[in-house]
């Protein structure tokens, strides 16, 4: 009959019990705060992208490109935030997203200004070359790890026997 009692928990162990809680609220709250400020920059540079329309240049059509990809880029951090708070598990799928969001970001500004003349030909084809070329590793490595990731975890273990 004593095998069915469980030990009760040590005061140590209730302590170490409510510290871990209170951990994990104040977690959660610097998350949730994370979150609320990345939204802010993201209405922020809406707003800016928005005004630089309205008030279109001959130059401003680089910037609102560039505000509306660094969005995209924002956004993808929100959502790695949300995970958290969901207490999804870990994925590096948005952090490929953002590298290969930022790169075609780099790729369009070098692009408009070679178009507009306002860098050198062999500096914007070099920037043009990098950008590129991260954008396919990238690529390839979203590729890759997506297959990976679709495998049960003993499954490679399996396949090597």
């Amino acid at each position: 009959m004593e095998k069915n009692k469980q030990a009760e928990p040590t005061k140590e162990s209730r302590g170490i019990d409510r510290i871990s809680r209170w951990l994990v609220y104040i977690d959660d709250i610097i998350l949730v705060l994370v979150a609320a400020g990345i939204i802010g920059v993201a209405v922020a540079l809406v707003i800016e992208a928005a005004s630089d329309f309205i008030y279109y240049s001959q130059h401003s059509i680089s910037h609102i490109i560039s505000d509306l990809m660094f969005v995209l880029i924002i956004m993808e951090l929100f959502r790695q935030v949300l995970r958290q708070l969901t207490r999804h598990t870990f994925s590096l799928n948005p952090f490929l997203f953002i590298g290969i969001i930022a790169s075609i970001r780099g790729l369009l500004l070098v692009q408009m200004k070679l178009a507009m003349g306002e860098a050198e030909w062999w500096d914007g084809v070099l920037q043009l070359g990098v950008h590129a070329t991260i954008v396919l590793i990238l690529v390839v490595s979203y590729y890759f790890y997506s297959k990976v990731e679709e495998r049960p975890p003993n499954s490679f273990l399996l396949s090597s026997w």
